[in-house]
């Protein structure tokens, strides 16, 4: 097996990893909901969404950057058709925290 075949190996098991790894945390959260967590313990949970998140991005060639840039812009689009105003609320400190 020639390093380039063992690096592309070793870059799919890793983003298998990570899909797994995401896989769990989403069903982690919803556990933590369900029996009411402590804020942080779904701090934490969220946090690691978030990493594995900009990970599996990088895996596949995707900055973080591109990442926020693009949050952003949906989160625009949603100002825009979004007519509940707690919604818009939360939208836009999203979109501020995006753009700090």
């Amino acid at each position: 097996m020639s390093k380039w075949e063992f690096d592309v190996a070793k870059s799919i098991r890793m983003t298998e990893d990570l899909q797994c790894q995401m896989l769990t945390q989403l069903s982690d959260f919803y556990t933590a909901l369900h029996r009411n967590a402590s804020k942080t313990e779904k701090t934490e949970i969220l946090a690691n969404m978030e990493v594995s998140l900009y990970l599996m991005a990088e895996k596949l060639g995707i900055s973080a950057e591109a990442i926020d840039r693009k949050a952003a812009a949906n989160i625009r689009l949603g100002l825009l058709q979004e007519e509940n105003e707690p919604w818009r609320e939360a939208l836009l400190a999203g979109l501020h925290r995006l753009e700090r």
